[in-house]
């Protein structure tokens, strides 16, 4: 048996209700609908048997019902008169309902949000605590939405205040919060969202690999490019610096930023990483770091950084702990050979420019053009030098075999 329920005065509440707050007025016959399971459900929680509850709204035909079935016998079917909830059934069923109402306009924004993660976005800020962050409201395409800074967001040294306008990177979307966007000043992510701007990256010409940062001082930037007649360095830097310097101005503290080659070898990567050191002689990876030597005090020191913050930001970027040493404290590697072990075999001109190019360890033969590219040499100094790399390491191969042997002899 079932009965329908005509509720002309509800439906044309919830249908005001559905104008005033900009949603489909379905949505919130299904909201109700959801509501008055939970009602019911809450309701009937301690009842034996326990009935499974189905609730039907239907706001176009002004229709509500709801209908109890009984598991254990499927012959009984009761229908509810929901206008006979009591008092305390209504206040349970306008709390579900205005709980997820709410619940669901906040979605229904969110979701129109979402293309904004990683996107730079400006609010006000409505409040500083100490322990949430920073509390901010915001406006995106005429939504009005609430977002929080965490402390972990915040940039050591610069001053917050209500009531001033601040610029910040969405990270994510939290649906249940009070305020639903996570955003942040430090994360590396609103670094990259400024350079997605710069039209070689936009277009995909340049690629930004990986970013490292410590927000206010320093960031290092990892790019590489699609177009080999671009370099990707010098794409985003700009003539003279200028696309840094306008970057800059919009960093928290005007920090530096520090622009590198991304290489896939693992071991480059991390001497160019280094920048501004240059003139490494010997680097190579173990179980646990990579180690890269220096000849000159100057350049060791530019490696490491003030407080070992450059060596820090460039393991953080190569996604391995880099060590920078003096060429003092050497140990050749296990396997291959360096620039270093092979200096007195090299004309001094092209020693100081593999120095300079990062080519300062071999466990293979190079390719002849990328040697020719990197050095920018002719094809037979480029032979040469890729020759006098095959003698190293085959002569490093040949003593690794003898003492092997002699090893195994004794």
């Amino acid at each position: 048996m079932e009965t329908r329920i005509r509720f002309d005065e509800l439906r044309l509440a919830l249908e005001e209700f559905a104008n005033r707050h900009g949603v489909d007025s379905r949505r919130v016959g299904k909201v109700l609908e959801a509501a008055l399971k939970r009602t019911f459900e809450h309701k009937y929680r301690y009842a034996h048997p326990k009935p499974e509850v189905e609730a039907h709204v239907d706001l176009d035909r002004g229709d509500i019902k709801v209908i109890l079935k009984y598991p254990d016998d499927e012959k009984k079917t009761e229908v509810i008169d929901p206008s006979s909830l009591s008092i305390d059934d209504v206040h349970t069923l306008k709390n579900y309902f205005v709980q997820m109402i709410k619940y669901d306009i906040q979605r229904s924004k969110l979701a129109k949000l979402t293309p904004y993660i990683g996107k730079i976005v400006t609010g006000k800020i409505q409040k500083v605590d100490k322990r949430r962050g920073i509390l901010v409201g915001v406006t995106i395409d005429d939504i009005g939405i609430e977002g929080r800074i965490e402390p972990s967001g915040m940039v050591e040294g610069e001053v917050y205040r209500p009531g001033q306008d601040i610029d910040a990177v969405v990270l994510s979307i939290e649906e249940r919060s009070a305020y639903p966007l996570i955003l942040s000043r430090a994360h590396p992510s609103y670094v990259r969202a400024l350079l997605e701007k710069i039209p070689e990256v936009s277009d995909g010409t340049v690629q930004i690999r990986a970013i490292a940062r410590e927000a206010g001082v320093l960031t290092k930037v990892a790019v590489s490019t699609t177009d080999p007649f671009v370099n990707p360095v010098t794409s985003l830097v700009g003539k003279k610096g200028i696309r840094l310097r306008d970057l800059r101005r919009r960093l928290p503290r005007n920090e530096s930023i520090e622009v590198v080659e991304y290489d896939p070898d693992r071991v480059r990567f991390a001497v160019l990483a280094l920048s501004p050191a240059e003139n490494a002689v010997a680097a190579y990876e173990t179980e646990d770091e990579i180690r890269v030597y220096y000849e000159n005090e100057d350049d060791l020191g530019k490696a490491k950084g003030k407080e070992g913050l450059n060596v820090i930001l460039a393991s953080r970027l190569v996604g391995k702990r880099i060590m920078a040493l003096p060429i003092s404290e050497y140990e050749p590697p296990e396997e291959g050979v360096t620039l270093y072990d092979i200096r007195e075999k090299l004309p001094p001109q092209i020693y100081e420019k593999m120095k300079r190019a990062a080519l300062v360890y071999f466990k293979k033969l190079p390719p002849l053009v990328h040697i020719q590219r990197l050095l920018d040499v002719d094809e037979a100094t480029a032979i040469r030098v890729i020759d006098i790399v095959e003698e190293a390491i085959r002569e490093k191969a040949r003593k690794q075999e003898e003492k092997k042997e002699n090893g195994e002899n004794a």
